[in-house]
């Protein structure tokens, strides 16, 4: 019984296991058929919903063919920046004004441009196509838009066919005709549903059609003419299209076999098409000699055709004028326009897109010289011609010619417009043309329309750029309220106003910002904050910036460069800085480096310089990391140096030097000689000066006026001369005033008058002057030693001069003092220096002496008022004469 339990149970397992594995093998064959399954549908899912090109421009252009309306277009141009040119030229657009659309477009930028046109061209043609003088309608189309596109063309057709608007198709057929632009299948077959019982244009539209004509086409045209029941024209239809499609296209038009006698209407349709083919191939000729510079060889080919007055022939004067203007031919050039003037074909459409050509092709002087003679012929071109080439000239800052091609312009019969004051205003970039604003400003109040919002955008920016706030301030007061200004433009007046003080006009502009609920942006609020704090109401600053932290709307304007601003105004309270420091912290308002070293020159100034610690902690421990630039480390230095830690200030460029990311400039080692010369530490100060040297970093004027303080200070007078001398040849360096003057002071400290004697008159023969400085520095340094003669004696020398600033009262009366208030010395003195500034005051005369040259560096050749002083004086120059520089 064991034995057969055991049996049983393994018959049972057999089994068990071979169930499993025939589940197994179909569960497997299973899965292989899902997998391939869901693998065809991915495959199927990805190529049947993606979307070609061509699928793409077909769904498109319906929408670009809606141009009755508006709405598309604008969801378009959201997308471009809601601009208030945009919506006035849609708006322009939509109540027929044909002309300002055009201004409009025309000051729109060309990046800007481009997006629009899609939309706007067809709008633009159906207004066009409406104007009485359609010639010069379909000319400032292309100076706007340039090459109009025959898809262009197609939309306005078809929306014209669409509300069965027969007139305007057969406008826009004209103005398309005008502007050379190619019709689509499409357009064609709506104009010959169209043309129904127009039988000129029916005859018109089939000659200008290309061979063979598709047969939708041929159907459309077919029917019109079994409408019209032109017989003749219907052959020329059927003989012009596929010979597979004939059968169809006359079961489906419902005529008859034409006649063979109905053919001769081909003949002259050949003929035509002929000469256009024959009128190309010169076109393309002379363009080819024109641009390898053979203008002969242009001319001889022009010669060999027969001009006549129409389309073809106006091409082809065109061209070789074009050709001749090109290379400079201005008397062939002359001759074909007179030429073109007598057959007719010199209209005003064919000469502005003459000049356009040549402008186009960068022959801006020959387009002029063109344009000149076209003037002088008594022709016409548009005014978009003139500002075309007036915008070369402003481009090229030629205001001379500018102004010279405007008054061409008004001779010729053409007002300023809009346009023209907004190409003239580009002109001023800098306050040195600030004269050219008000000469503007006259054209805009002789305009027959008052200026648009675009124009007074332009005309207070050119007040801006020229810094004439004045005009600025008239501007704003007369259209404040009646145009809605932009945010940064409302942000530059500001600046503009706060720079000038007119702090005023500052909070008049954020007034009237909120008045009118124009929205903030981050940066007007740190123009306006930076305008306070600029004109000592940094109070009024900091309340604004709590205003608009407590909106919440508002409070992402208020940034890290917003409280850089804001802690300048509190430079000199250390307390308040820390205050707000805190403050964007506890805010999470980021620190960057302009922060910090805001903040640390805060500490400098008011030598509080026990906080830096702290702060270069919290510029190591951010996240990422701020890093020290040079402004930090020169900061720090002038800092340390001020307060009297002149080693930690040597630690830093000893730690500059180490890092090797920024290298000392001249203004930082200034600092650290200023320090040097406050401890009186020469070592330092040489070794600095050594390093300077070493590392080509040309010392200044400064420089050297703080060298010589410190050696004159050290009792280093002969070290003073010497390493001036090095430095002045070394770097090319010429010493001024103030040098001279330290070196004077750095005798007298040292008890040498005569050097100091001997400097003096090595300035003067320098060709600099003693000024009120040096002349006190004389005095003192005389008065010192004791020698009370030779103080008077420079006090007469200063006035011999012009410059009443060479002599002062504390200069004088410290000599008088000397002398005794009621000495015969000090009234001759006295009475010297009042007869000297009166002289200076009201010019020379009878009353006032004439002593010496006319200035103060001509002094040594004057005569002595005393002989006696002036010949000790004279033993102590000759003295000093004979000191070299490097005594």
């Amino acid at each position: 019984q064991t034995l057969a339990g055991i049996r049983s149970f393994l018959c049972s397992q057999e089994i068990a296991i071979m169930i499993l594995s025939f589940a197994m093998t179909v569960f497997s064959c299973l899965w292989i058929e899902i997998s391939m399954f869901m693998c065809a549908a991915v495959v199927y899912l990805v190529f049947s919903t993606r979307r070609l090109p061509g699928k793409v421009q077909t769904q498109r252009r319906p929408a670009a063919a809606q141009c009755s309306s508006s709405g598309a277009a604008e969801k378009e141009l959201t997308s471009l920046g809601k601009s208030p040119v945009v919506s006035s030229i849609w708006e322009a657009m939509d109540h027929g004004r044909f002309g300002q659309a055009v201004v409009l477009l025309e000051r729109l930028p060309a990046d800007r441009r481009g997006g629009l046109l899609t939309d706007m061209v067809p709008r633009l043609l159906a207004l066009a196509a409406v104007e009485e003088n359609m010639l010069e309608a379909a000319t400032l189309v292309r100076d706007v838009v340039g090459f109009v596109r025959p898809r262009s063309l197609e939309a306005a057709i078809l929306d014209a066919s669409k509300h069965d608007d027969a007139k305007l198709c057969i406008q826009l057929d004209a103005i398309g005709s005008i502007l050379l632009v190619g019709k689509t299948q499409a357009a064609q077959k709506a104009l010959a549903a169209t043309y129904l019982f127009a039988k000129d244009s029916l005859q018109k539209l089939v000659r200008d059609s290309s061979d063979p004509l598709p047969e939708p086409l041929a159907k459309a045209m077919l029917h019109a003419c079994n409408v019209i029941k032109d017989r003749e024209l219907e052959a020329a239809v059927f003989e012009r299209s596929r010979l597979a499609a004939r059968t169809t296209l006359l079961c489906s038009a419902g005529s008859e076999s034409p006649s063979d006698g109905s053919s001769a209407l081909l003949r002259p349709v050949a003929n035509d098409a002929r000469r256009r083919e024959a009128v190309s191939a010169a076109i393309i000729a002379i363009r080819d000699k024109s641009s390898s510079k053979n203008v002969h060889g242009a001319i001889s080919v022009f010669e060999t055709q027969q001009v006549a007055a129409d389309r073809d022939g106006a091409q082809l004067l065109m061209c070789i004028i074009h050709a001749c203007a090109e290379n400079g031919d201005l008397i062939m050039a002359k001759k074909y326009l007179s030429k073109a003037d007598i057959l007719g074909v010199a209209d005003m459409a064919s000469l502005s897109l003459l000049v356009k050509g040549l402008m186009t092709a960068g022959k801006e002087t020959a387009a002029e010289s063109v344009l000149t003679e076209i003037g002088k012929m008594g022709l016409r071109v548009s005014q978009s011609s003139y500002h075309g080439l007036l915008h070369f000239h402003v481009t090229a800052q030629d205001r001379r010619a500018a102004w010279r091609l405007v008054e061409e312009m008004q001779e010729v019969g053409f007002r300023p417009t809009a346009v023209t004051c907004s190409i003239l205003l580009k002109m001023t970039v800098a306050p040195a043309h600030a004269h050219q604003l008000p000469q503007v400003f006259a054209m805009v109040e002789a305009m027959d329309t008052p200026p648009d919002d675009v124009l007074l955008y332009s005309m207070m920016q050119a007040c801006l750029r020229a810094e004439r706030l004045d005009l600025l301030a008239e501007l704003t007061r007369r259209h404040l309220g009646k145009l809605p200004f932009t945010t940064p433009l409302y942000g530059s007046m500001i600046k503009a106003f706060g720079e000038a003080g007119n702090i005023e006009h500052v909070r008049l502009m954020w007034k009237d910002m909120n008045t009118r609920g124009v929205e903030h942006s981050a940066v007007t609020l740190g123009c306006m904050v930076e305008a306070l704090v600029m004109n000592g109401e940094t109070d009024e600053a900091w309340l604004l910036i709590q205003e608009m932290w407590q909106s919440d709307c508002q409070r992402e304007l208020v940034n890290t460069v917003t409280y850089s601003s804001l802690l300048k105004g509190f430079a000199n309270q250390p307390d308040k800085v820390m205050e707000l420091y805190k403050e964007m912290k506890v805010r999470q308002i980021e620190c960057n480096t302009i922060t910090y070293n805001t903040i640390l020159n805060c500490f400098a100034q008011c030598k509080t310089m026990h906080r830096v610690p702290r702060i270069l902690e919290d510029m190591r421990t951010a996240k990422p990391p701020v890093e020290a630039d040079m402004v930090t480390y020169s900061t720090l230095v002038k800092g340390f140096c001020s307060s009297g830690d002149l080693d930690t200030a040597l630690g830093l460029l000893e730690e500059m030097r180490n890092q090797g990311t920024y290298k000392a400039d001249e203004m930082l080692y200034n600092t650290l000689l200023s320090g040097c010369a406050r401890e009186q530490r020469i070592s330092d100060a040489l070794r600095i000066i050594k390093e300077m040297r070493d590392t080509g970093t040309p010392p200044s004027n400064y420089t050297l006026s703080m060298l010589a303080k410190l050696l004159g200070r050290c009792k280093r007078l002969g070290q003073v001369f010497s390493i001036v001398d090095e430095l002045r040849t070394e770097f090319g360096i010429r010493v001024n005033i103030q040098v001279y003057t330290c070196m004077i002071q750095a005798c007298f400290y040292n008890q040498q008058p005569a050097k100091a004697l001997a400097l003096l008159d090595q300035l003067t023969a320098d060709g600099l002057r003693p000024d009120e400085k040096t002349n006190l520095a004389m005095v003192r340094g005389f008065l010192q030693l004791g020698l009370v003669e030779m103080a008077v004696d420079i006090i007469r020398r200063s006035c011999r001069g012009n410059d009443i600033a060479c002599f002062n009262e504390g200069c004088v009366d410290l000599v008088i003092a000397k002398l005794g208030v009621q000495s015969e010395a000090s009234k001759s003195l006295m009475n010297e220096v009042e007869a000297a500034r009166y002289r200076i005051r009201h010019g020379n005369s009878h009353k006032s002496p004439s002593r010496g040259s006319a200035n103060c560096s001509s002094i040594r050749q004057g005569p002595r008022a005393n002989a006696k002083n002036w010949q000790k004086a004279k033993a102590v120059s000759s003295l000093g004469q004979q000191i070299s520089w490097q005594a």
